[in-house]
């Protein structure tokens, strides 16, 4: 078993603005959370070059040889390793991430690749979908909010919920952040509140003792957190994607199984990637 202090934190980077992002934010985890630091880059050789000296690695060693070198000015540089992958940038993440038992991987919301979709970046979606560890999306929040930066983490009362909620308290604790914890819940018939008001506070209030009973634990874990329950009516993607204006991050669980096989993030985590105005966290439920 690797113990938990070696097990490192991935991140891929290729260059671009994005992935220094994703980079820094690869150096505040593993100072945080006193881990390694492992920095991946990625080189696809084409067919017709396998065997063949290819000049293009030069810029994937620059590449990486540039990121170790900011990030083992702010951490020990015994503790800062790198890795340069003949292979495709989210597989090459993926099986680097998976063979240091990583403990989260950081990837860039976009990167050099030219499939790359207009919002979300193909390679930060594949590992999103498919790594075993959690994963964070990084991206530049472009909006100030009066309540200023914080974590915001979705609760449902699944178990991949309060493996999202332990992720975001711990986040909160390492970068002094207030968080925001937000249950979203739907009314079974939505003329109700139209007649009982009552009726509809009623179920808010049940909401949020709920939502307080499953936080009491990490409240009393992380005391130095100021944490805000919010209980909000209506669809979860859309309420979370809107509560992370302005915030550092938002953490949301995922049901999907890592691996190679194929699978689906849930709705919810699957839209805050595309749509969340800050990065984003995608904990996995605890493997079966």
């Amino acid at each position: 078993m690797i113990e938990r202090t070696r097990r490192p934190v991935v991140v891929g980077v290729d260059g671009t603005a994005e992935s220094r992002l994703a980079l820094q934010w690869a150096i505040d985890e593993a100072r945080n959370r006193a881990l390694p630091l492992r920095i991946v880059v990625s080189h696809e050789v084409p067919a017709p070059m396998r065997g063949i000296d290819d000049p293009g690695i030069d810029d994937e060693t620059a590449d990486v040889d540039a990121a170790v070198s900011i990030a083992r000015d702010q951490l020990d540089p015994d503790l800062v390793s790198r890795a340069v992958v003949a292979d495709r940038p989210a597989p090459g993440i993926l099986r680097e991430a998976e063979d240091a038992g990583a403990e989260l991987v950081v990837v860039g919301s976009r990167s050099r690749s030219a499939v790359a979709s207009v919002v979300l970046g193909s390679v930060s979606s594949a590992v999103a979908h498919h790594a075993r560890c959690p994963v964070i999306v990084a991206r530049a929040s472009k909006e100030h909010s009066p309540a200023g930066p914080r974590v915001i983490v979705g609760v449902d009362g699944s178990e991949c919920s309060e493996r999202a909620v332990a992720f975001a308290f711990e986040e909160a604790a390492g970068r002094g952040l207030p968080l925001v914890a937000v249950h979203c819940w739907r009314l079974e018939h939505p003329d109700e509140a139209q007649w009982d008001a009552d009726a509809f506070s009623r179920r808010r209030d049940e909401h949020l003792l709920s939502l307080g009973e499953s936080l009491a634990g990490f409240r009393s874990k992380y005391p130095d957190v100021a944490v805000t329950s919010s209980v909000l009516e209506g669809r979860a993607a859309v309420l979370l994607s809107e509560s992370s204006r302005g915030a550092e991050l938002v953490v949301v669980g995922s049901r999907g199984r890592g691996g190679l096989e194929r699978m689906l993030l849930g709705s919810v985590a699957e839209s805050l990637l595309h749509h969340a105005h800050c990065s984003v966290a995608v904990v996995r439920a605890a493997p079966r």
